[in-house]
C-alpha cells in the first residue's frame, strides 16, 4: 500500500518560522562572539536554547503525518528533535479544547500515542483529523488482513 501523507498545518511555512527563529538568533550569537562580548554571548546563547526548547515543547504539535504500513511517521518540523515513526497499533483520537480570551471556541487536536497535532479551528480541518485517523485505522487493517 503507497504511503498516505496528510499535511496539518503547512510544514514549509512551520520551517520557515523555526529557521528564521534560529537565524535572528545566530546572527546575535556570531556578533556577540565577533565583538568578543561575554555577556552577549551569553545572552545569545540562552535565547538558542530558547528557541530550541519552545520548537520541542509540548507548545508545538506535529504538522505532518505520514501513514504507511512501516508505521505512522509524525513530523513537527526541521528543528524538532521529536520527529519520530510510530507503530500502526498506536491508538489515535480527536480531542477538542476551549480556546479564546472567553474560552468561546474551539479548536481540535489528533492525538497519536503521545504526540499531539498543532490545533486546529475549521469544520474543513477537523474533517482532514477525522481523514487521517480512517487512514491509520484502514492501513491497520489492511497489515492484520495481509499478515493472516
Amino acid at each position: 500500500m503507497e504511503p498516505l501523507t496528510f499535511t496539518i498545518k503547512s510544514i514549509a511555512v512551520q520551517d520557515t518560522i523555526m529557521l528564521l527563529a534560529l537565524g535572528v538568533v545566530v546572527f546575535f550569537l556570531a556578533l556577540a562572539l565577533r565583538k568578543k562580548s561575554s555577556k552577549h554571548t551569553l545572552v545569545s546563547l540562552i535565547w538558542l536554547l530558547a528557541v530550541l526548547w519552545f520548537f520541542n515543547s509540548p507548545l508545538f504539535g506535529f504538522s505532518r503525518v505520514t501513514v504507511s504500513t512501516a508505521g505512522i511517521k509524525i513530523e513537527y518540523g526541521v528543528l524538532s528533535l521529536r520527529n519520530t515513526t510510530v507503530p500502526l497499533d498506536t491508538p489515535w483520537k480527536i480531542e477538542s479544547h476551549a480556546s479564546g480570551l472567553r474560552r468561546l471556541r474551539k479548536v481540535y487536536t489528533l492525538r497519536i500515542g503521545n504526540h499531539q497535532s498543532m490545533r486546529v479551528k475549521s469544520r474543513e480541518d477537523l474533517e482532514l483529523l477525522k481523514e487521517i485517523g480512517r487512514a491509520i485505522d484502514e492501513v491497520r487493517g489492511a497489515n492484520r488482513a495481509r499478515h493472516r
